[in-house]
């Protein structure tokens, strides 16, 4: 008779001889699967389609895994502008979710929505986003989270209409969701108020644009630090609506302070650079600080004048300005011939 004592360690080698075995078949049986969203994260989309596909052929899923693989191969795809491939898979996705009664439904109607925007189908995006809203608001705990996102795509849509006093709604209701599914401090929360930001500023209501563009500023400071790209971008929307304000001592300030933490960027768009050097070079031209202004548009012009463009006229009409400033008047006509023939 085996004793106890052999018998364990007779469970022990087995366990130790099958275990690696069992893993490598479930690697094998899940490559697929796994590969699949390892190159989703990594964006490399032809290669996620690719093994999502593959997955997908396999074998029978579970309703939760072969909805989280469908909506895995509609971005993939989408990423890829196959749009038509795309919206084929949103819809046997949603399919598949009214079938099982599933709760994606709603997460599959929100990748329709992007495929649509993609599209140009607005009307049919705003519809999807109210069938978003409907099912949501029917749940006994409704995907905040969710809502925000459908609700700021819903947003894009209208603008892109021009119906933009529904679309400023909507971008309202997308900062209060998110305020409630993350937070007042979260980076998407931030996020929601520094668009708001940006369309109350295109709209000319400075007061409100500066309002939410500070708010947001602080947290994106607070969350992904001073030097992060979404901060910047705040302080170049906020400076450019304090200028459009008419307050260039504020704006010459955060302009200031923009230009010196881009410095320290690494990969940041030198064309956005460009465009606040010119920017500030303006107002220093107004305050007659010629010198700085003449500086900064020396390095304007030479990043602008590789693709020309509307800001790289502007940025010679100042460098002309800067030249009377300094009693030049035939480098500044020079400039300014120079200005006309780019225009």
């Amino acid at each position: 008779m085996i004793s106890v004592t052999r018998l364990f360690r007779l469970g022990i080698r087995v366990a130790a001889w099958a275990t690696p075995r069992v893993q490598q078949w479930h690697r094998q049986r899940h490559m697929n699967r796994i590969e699949g969203q390892r190159h989703l994260e990594a964006r490399n989309w032809t290669e996620a389609e690719k093994h999502l596909t593959a997955a997908l052929a396999e074998r029978r899923h579970s309703s939760k895994r072969s909805l989280e693989l469908l909506l895995g191969l509609v971005e993939a795809q989408r990423r890829q502008s196959k749009l038509v491939e795309a919206e084929q898979t949103a819809h046997i996705a949603i399919q598949q979710a009214v079938h099982a009664r599933d709760s994606s439904l709603s997460h599959a109607l929100n990748s329709l929505i992007d495929i649509q925007l993609d599209q140009g189908k607005y009307g049919e995006a705003e519809q999807t986003a109210g069938e978003i809203v409907r099912l949501e608001n029917s749940q006994s705990k409704p995907n905040h989270a969710l809502l925000a996102k459908s609700s700021r795509k819903l947003g894009t849509a209208l603008l892109k209409v021009g119906r933009h006093a529904e679309a400023m709604q909507a971008f309202h209701q997308t900062a209060v969701l998110a305020e409630q599914a993350f937070g007042v401090e979260h980076v998407e929360t931030a996020n929601s108020l520094a668009e708001l930001g940006m369309l109350y500023r295109d709209a000319g209501n400075h007061a409100e644009a500066q309002r939410h563009l500070r708010r947001a500023l602080q947290i994106h400071r607070g969350t992904l630090g001073a030097d992060s790209h979404e901060a910047t971008q705040d302080l170049h929307h906020l400076a450019a609506s304090l200028e459009d304000s008419g307050d260039p001592a504020a704006a010459a300030e955060e302009f200031e302070r923009l230009l010196s933490l881009r410095a320290r960027q690494v990969g940041c768009d030198p064309d956005q650079t460009a465009e606040a050097q010119v920017r500030l070079a303006t107002l220093y031209l107004n305050a007659k600080r010629t010198g700085p202004a003449k500086e900064l548009l020396a390095q304007a012009i030479a990043t602008l004048e590789r693709k020309g463009g509307p800001v790289f006229v502007r940025a010679l009409e100042a460098m002309a300005r800067a030249e009377e400033q300094f009693g030049r008047t035939g480098d500044a006509n020079e400039w300014r011939k120079r200005a006309l023939s780019v225009a």
